[in-house]
């Protein structure tokens, strides 16, 4: 199966603004899932991992209890504070997204 562009979504993206933990090598830290689609998300928070780095996300979904864990591959960056509706953090693509992250951001997309 051919890869996207990167600028062509997989599904539409999904307003969340859900807490989430984060880790990569020795750091982990506390974000807000802000976006989401069945591709990967956009996550706000204070510090970011580097372009190319794996991240280990969990978090839960609105409307759902129960807590996802999902790696992904950090793609975008965005530092760029006041200056976009954003705030500051990053863009991760999911790496092997379990079905029930994904069936639940589906039915995300049917309530919104």
């Amino acid at each position: 199966m051919a890869r996207r562009p990167a600028n062509e979504r997989v599904s539409e993206r999904v307003r969340i603004g859900a807490p989430a933990t984060l880790k990569w090598g020795e750091q982990e830290l506390t974000g807000f899932v802000e976006l989401v689609n069945l591709g990967g998300m956009y996550v706000a928070a204070p510090r970011a991992p580097q372009l190319g780095d794996y991240v280990e996300l969990v978090f839960s979904l609105p409307g759902d209890n129960r807590s996802f864990r999902v790696r992904g591959n950090v793609v975008f960056l965005d530092s760029s504070a006041g200056q976009s509706s954003r705030r500051p953090g990053f863009g991760a693509r999911f790496e092997r997204p379990p079905v029930t992250l994904l069936d639940a951001i589906r039915n995300l997309n049917r309530e919104h």
